[in-house]
């Protein structure tokens, strides 16, 4: 039995007041919020809580896109947009959306600052593991929602205290009309504190800023660096991509990079992974059919890992039967980079044979028996030659970056230190002046 101090206080006491751990919203049809009382507590909640979040992780809905920025509007709430919400992008002409959050949520002094009272999450569970002990920190403190059209239970982390089984446009629909209806009423301004909409602004402004200060840090250090860095693969995508192409993530370190580093200029991008199925098989097979499902024009690009492209690079006969485009960007660190990160690395001796598993393989052979070309970037300027010559061309192309994996590691823990210092040389909104 664990120590009194190391126990969830939720999963051995239970929620407040004897209300149920989780409670599911399920309603009678999936077009309508399922309950108009549960609506209405919801947005008497957001009404009494500035300090709130909505968190859009992984969806391949597009549309979704534009009431969400407006719940964010109505609300007053940042938007954590993971990489494959199909969000980012969008922030041409609303602040709302915050897309560096991975690096600056590690950050001591920035966690304990800012503590939410509210999430509401769309989509699936995001990909950073600094939003999921984020969220683990004030689990008993911030009332966490989510709303989910699958009726399912996409909820992994069991610190969801309401679950709505709802089409996402309606459910906000009704959600912003019962928000009018409330600030309209005057029966329910005494449960506003007079403070709320300055604490509300102060919160917003304090994510907004961190957010420009991370990316600043970001961008000024890795253009400094003076080796590939496997993150800057996609910074460089981000400006490189044209409207309309699709971008598909490798699990492992690709989609962690991505998270992190990506800030595209456009939302006009189709951003995939297979999250729902993480692991190493498949991933140039689902890349290549996300390609064919977007038709004969579509300009592709897919970053994996070499052991991911190991594992199916017999899925590249279906480039060559099929006359498929993708531009695949091969990340060549010479075995598992993630598990660098990791405690055991600390234990050379058998880090290699047992986590590292090196192959030692030259990837062009097996590219060119499938009709591709192949290309090694020796540098930034060559990079951006080829993705952009092989998105024009069409066809299948893979473009090498060679990375080292220590090096790799080093690079990252130096950018989250550089981050932190960034943060606290900024002079930041409080965020809780309540």
């Amino acid at each position: 039995m664990p120590l009194l101090e190391q126990r969830d206080p939720i999963a051995w006491q239970g929620r407040a007041e004897n209300r149920p751990y989780t409670q599911v919203e399920t309603g009678g049809s999936r077009q309508t919020a399922s309950d108009a009382g549960m609506v209405l507590e919801l947005a008497a909640t957001i009404a009494t809580s500035p300090r709130g979040l909505i968190i859009v992780g992984p969806q391949t809905d597009a549309g979704l896109c534009t009431p969400l920025l407006q719940l964010a509007r109505k609300t007053g709430y940042p938007i954590l947009a993971d990489p494959l919400s199909q969000m980012r992008g969008v922030n041409n002409d609303h602040d709302a959306i915050i897309s560096s959050y991975d690096a600056f949520l590690r950050t001591e002094h920035i966690l304990t600052r800012y503590k939410p009272q509210l999430v509401l999450r769309f989509g699936s569970m995001p990909t950073s593991k600094p939003v999921l002990l984020y969220l683990k920190r004030y689990a008993s403190s911030c009332q966490q929602i989510i709303i989910d059209p699958q009726q399912g239970w996409d909820e992994p982390t069991q610190l969801a205290e309401q679950i709505f089984y709802a089409e996402v446009p309606t459910f906000i629909q009704e959600l912003m009309h019962t928000l009018d209806h409330l600030e309209s009423s005057d029966s329910t301004k005494a449960l506003r504190p007079l403070n709320a909409q300055r604490e509300r602004l102060s919160w917003t402004a304090a994510w907004q800023k961190m957010e420009r200060t991370t990316r600043l840090a970001l961008s000024t250090t890795i253009a400094d660096f003076p080796e590939l860095f496997e993150g800057r693969v996609f910074t460089e995508l981000a400006a490189l991509l044209p409207a309309g192409a699709l971008l598909y993530a490798g699990n492992s370190m690709p989609i962690r990079d991505m998270d992190t580093f990506f800030w595209p200029q456009t939302n006009a991008l189709r951003c995939l992974g297979n999250r729902g199925a993480n692991g190493i098989d498949g991933v140039i097979s689902s890349a290549l059919g996300a390609s064919a499902a977007g038709g004969s024009g579509t300009q592709a690009v897919l970053v994996i890992g070499d052991l991911s492209f190991f594992h199916d690079q017999n899925g590249l006969l279906a480039a060559r039967l099929h006359k498929l485009n993708l531009t695949i960007v091969l990340v060549n660190n010479d075995g598992g980079g993630i598990f660098s990160f990791l405690p055991q690395a600390a234990y050379p001796e058998h880090f290699e044979q047992l986590f590292g598993t090196p192959t030692g393989l030259d990837f062009c052979p097996v590219v060119e028996m499938y009709g591709g070309t192949y290309e090694r970037a020796t540098d930034w300027a060559t990079f951006r030659r080829a993705i952009t010559h092989n998105l024009a061309a069409g066809g299948l192309h893979v473009v090498e970056v060679p990375t080292e994996r220590a090096s790799n590691v080093t690079m990252h823990r130096q950018l989250w230190q550089v981050v932190e210092h960034a943060l606290q040389e900024t002079d930041l909104p409080t965020g809780d002046e309540a």
